[in-house]
């Protein structure tokens, strides 16, 4: 057995997480009428780098939807929209962290 007592950390840490619905950030509202016209559909994966303030840092396409105006408005509306409670380390002090997720671009019904 190991005889170097383990400390455990007086707080576990804490991944950054959504404060409003991840869902509300990208609508089918945002969808532009050229973009339906061109019918352009797809997945944009996305990891966001959340600052201790708990607002969004960066946005990084992890995964593009293989239109570029999409994943740039993912970006452009996450960042803008997304609020955060901030990441803790194992002290309990706010610090910052990523969150990674994704949006679908569907045309509108």
């Amino acid at each position: 057995p190991d005889p170097t007592p383990r400390m455990k950390p007086a707080f576990d840490p804490v991944s950054a997480l959504p404060r409003n619905n991840p869902g509300s950030w990208v609508t089918t509202q945002d969808y532009r009428s050229s973009w339906i016209n061109r019918e352009l559909t797809g997945t944009t994966g996305f990891t966001l780098k959340i600052g201790a303030s708990g607002r969004v840092e960066s946005c990084l396409v992890t995964r593009s939807s293989g239109h570029d105006v999409l994943d740039a408005a993912t970006c452009e509306l996450v960042t803008r929209r997304a609020r955060f409670d901030p990441a803790r380390d194992n002290a309990g002090n706010r610090t910052s962290g990523n969150f990674t997720n994704s949006v679908r671009w569907q045309l509108p019904d």
